[in-house]
Formats: C-alpha cells, structure tokens, sequence
C-alpha cells in the first residue's frame, strides 16, 4: 500500500479515489477520466496514485464493485421490508437490481466495449476474488428464500442477464425490457419449483 501515508490517511485518500473516479466516470466517461484528472482532483502525485493503485483499470473495476456492494444493499434492504409473496419478492429484487444498474450513466461506456477492456487489464486474482463475493451474495440471497440450489448456477444465470445490458443495441431496444422480464420470471419459476435445473436441456 501507499508509502508515507498514516493508515488514516490512506483511508481517507482512498474514498477521495472512488469518489471521485466514480464522479469523473459519470460526467466525462471512462476514456476522458484519465490518470492525471484524478490525481489534479484528489491532491496526490501521479506517482503517488500508482502507490494505491497499480492501473486505472483496477481502480474503475473497485468503483464498480461498491456500486454493486451499494445497489444490492438497497435493494436487500427493501427486500426485507416486502411482504410480496417469494417468488414475487425475488422477481421484484432482481428487477430492482437491474434497473438500478441501467439507470447509471456509465452503463453506456459498458456498453461500448469498456467493460471488456477493464478486465483484460485485471489481475487475476482480483477476477476470482470478484466472483467468490458475488456467489457468496447469491447465497445470502438463496438461504433469505430457503431455495436449495447451487449458488454458482444461479450467479452465472443471473450474470447472463445482466450482461445482456451490455448488448442492448444489438438485442434491440423494442423488446429489450420484455426479454429481460422473461429472462428473470423463468429463473424465478426454475428457483421456485424446487430450486430443478438441467443444464444439458436445451
């Protein structure tokens, strides 16, 4: 981590980092929200940047993730609130989640390729660490329903429908909301029906 900094001041420069990624990515995109920008905005020395973080890329990837952690938090909160029957209670959660997501304005740069680009640029590590939280997330989400069902089914199940966001314009717009209500309905109805799924059924 950052040399000559208190562990408050880490702390503190870190935030300043993903607020402010985060605020650049939404006002000028992924491309214009260039290295040195942060650096002017935040105070620190472009070297000092690289002390917190060895690419932009891992940096706008953990802008990525607190939004997730924060749009899923709001929405398991409300989740808890609802006295919607399951299954509806899951429906609406999964809607929730992903309107949320669209809403933000840098789904567009996701959606021209920038998504992929940050990934290649990724540790590995940092990929499957990534994908343990979100399993780990489908699990609370599947015991909150008492469903028995692999958890890593239902997070690449759930992934596909999300990643569907990124190919909006080429699934095309006239049906694009109609598809993913019956992407998240049919999960839900698999879930709900004793958590049955065959993967080799076509």
């Amino acid at each position: 981590m950052a040399k000559g900094f208190s562990e408050e001041e880490k702390k503190a420069i870190n935030e300043k980092l993903l607020d402010t990624a985060e605020e650049c990515w939404s006002i000028y995109g992924y491309k214009k929200s260039t290295v040195d920008e942060l650096v002017k905005r935040v105070g620190i020395s472009k070297g000092g940047f690289y002390l917190f973080y060895p690419s932009k890329e891992l940096l706008f990837f953990k802008v990525l993730e607190r939004i997730d952690r924060r749009v899923k938090t709001k929405v398991f909160d409300t989740l808890q609130a609802s006295t919607d029957p399951p299954k509806q209670k899951f429906i609406s959660a999964i809607h929730a989640i992903f309107s949320e997501i669209e809403k933000n304005p840098w789904i567009l740069d996701l959606q021209n390729g920038v998504y992929e680009q940050i990934l290649k640029k990724l540790p590995e590590n940092e990929i499957k660490s990534h994908l343990i939280k979100d399993q780990d997330d489908i699990s609370i989400l599947l015991e909150h329903f008492n469903i028995k069902c692999d958890s890593g089914f239902v997070s690449s199940a759930l992934k596909t429908i999300f990643f569907t966001l990124l190919h909006k314009n080429e699934i095309g717009h006239n049906h694009f909301d109609g598809v993913i209500r019956f992407l998240i309905e049919s999960l839900a109805n698999t879930l709900f029906n004793g958590g049955k799924h065959d993967e080799n059924h076509l």
